[in-house]
């Protein structure tokens, strides 16, 4: 006689609460029944129906005891199921934490076809080594794919006494594409002892090797490995790789450890390089900032045959502490590149978010630095530039030059951008309901018009993100 759908899940109920029931009793009796425990929880786990199975992982992450049950269920039980099962069992001997699986989860990871159980078998690896494992997680991040990707995993979280000592060792011998991930992976890990490892890699031949190296250095580095970062920013590539480079030097001289002692330890270097040198270093230099750096670039200033240097020092400046000496370099030259560069630099600095000014003196400062402005271009990148300071003054600075046909565009941009600021909008929304009709009449950017109407609702609007 079939059986009806509400007798089949009955059934299937009373099969779970049964497993529950049987399972408890088995474990607090002796010896021979913690045998039925193992062998009733198998059952369980290999079974066909999803609810019974649930309760045998269960009782595998947490119902019974002991390392030889752990052994029975790696060694016996996981190498008997099929891929899905054993997917699943290899996460619930992760999450039962006994390290007695480890035998057994590194035969399946040897011996299974399967690349998904595999990537399981890793990560559980990961999760229940220590340092003697780390060869085995370091070998998974040569074969790509998942697989590679839970090798990674596992070596950020693999732990015990030993384990960063091994991950440094591995990446002493480990073939370059590898050896550039081992660095990602001590960085992830903030393994600061690894920091020497790191600063002597920022040197190595290959480039991805030299790339993972200062930027696992701009999270680990201190005052101690300047001097190798600072050969690595040397030896760097130009374009993407010298900035980068840079880019993980600035970081340890402004937010490392000891960013003060490593800032100076940059300022002894450059002062002790060639000329050929300062030149490659005088980024990191004005990156820096800080008024002992600018006391180095008045040095530059003051020799003609290294003032341009120090002029490429100011325009990397972080902030605008350096503004009156831009204005006064600008005043008293009349070379027409030290102007581009010196009005570009101001056009720059005057809105950075933390450069030491408020609202009122950025605009009074971006106001100035229009007023220098002898081409459309420069004009065009101050107002660009302008609605970063979210003011309604700056709104009124704006907009009259959506009249001026060669800036309409730059002024429709900078109207647009401070009225996404609804609570700016709201508070002055008669100012910017008018500035936004004017660009609805201005501008031929479809996306502006959208946003300008919107806007104008009270709707909002998202951003794409980039490549979105």
């Amino acid at each position: 006689m079939a059986v009806s759908g509400v007798e089949r899940a009955w059934r299937r109920g009373l099969g779970v609460v049964v497993a529950i029931l049987l399972v408890p009793q088995c474990l607090a009796a002796g010896a021979a029944d913690e045998t039925s425990a193992l062998d009733v929880t198998a059952d369980l786990v290999r079974s066909g129906d999803g609810d019974l199975r649930a309760v045998g992982l269960e009782r595998v992450r947490d119902g019974l005891r002991g390392a030889a049950a752990t052994r029975t269920l790696a060694d016996t039980l996981l190498p008997t199921l099929d891929a899905p099962r054993q997917r699943a069992l290899l996460t619930a001997l992760a999450e039962r934490g006994d390290a007695a699986a480890l035998p057994g989860i590194g035969r399946v990871l040897t011996a299974s076809g399967d690349e998904q159980v595999r990537a399981t078998a890793l990560l559980a690896v990961g999760t229940l080594g220590g340092a003697a494992d780390v060869p085995m997680l370091v070998r998974g991040l040569t074969k790509g794919g998942t697989e590679a990707e839970a090798a990674r995993r596992g070596l950020v979280i693999v732990g015990g006494p030993g384990a960063v000592d091994a991950i440094r060792a591995a990446a002493t011998s480990a073939p370059e594409a590898v050896r550039s991930g081992l660095y990602e992976i001590l960085a992830a890990r903030r393994a600061f002892a690894a920091a020497p490892d790191l600063a002597a890699a920022a040197v190595a031949d290959d480039v991805a090797v030299r790339d993972a190296a200062m930027r696992a250095l701009a999270l680990l580095g201190s005052a101690a490995e300047v001097p190798g970062m600072v050969r690595g920013v040397l030896k760097s590539g130009a374009g993407r790789e010298h900035e980068e480079a840079e880019r993980a030097l600035v970081a340890v001289c402004t937010t490392g450890r000891d960013h003060d002692r490593a800032a100076e330890a940059v300022r002894t270097a450059f002062s002790a390089a060639s000329a050929a040198e300062q030149a490659r270093l005088v980024g990191v230099l004005g990156r820096v900032g800080g008024e002992k750096s600018l006391a180095v670039v008045e040095q530059l200033l003051a020799d003609p045959a290294r003032r341009q240097l120090g002029l490429e020092a100011l325009s990397r400046w972080p902030d605008a502490s350096v503004k009156d000496r831009l204005l006064d370099l600008f005043a008293a030259t009349a070379d027409d590149g030290e102007r581009n560069l010196l009005l570009g630099t101001l056009i720059r600095i005057a809105p950075l978010p933390s450069n030491g000014l408020d609202d009122k003196q950025k605009l009074d400062l971006l106001r100035r630095t229009m007023e220098f402005c002898r081409r459309d271009e420069d004009r065009r990148r101050v107002l660009e530039r302008a609605n970063a300071i979210r003011t309604v003054d700056t709104l009124r600075f704006v907009v009259p030059y959506l009249d001026q046909p060669g800036l309409a565009e730059s002024a429709c941009v900078s109207v647009v951008e401070l009225a996404h600021h609804q609570k700016l909008r709201d508070d002055n929304k008669a100012e910017f309901t008018k500035a936004l009709d004017r660009v609805l009449a201005t501008t031929k950017n479809a996306e502006l018009v959208d946003r300008s109407q919107r806007y104008k609702e009270g709707r909002t609007w998202n951003r794409q993100k980039p490549g979105g």
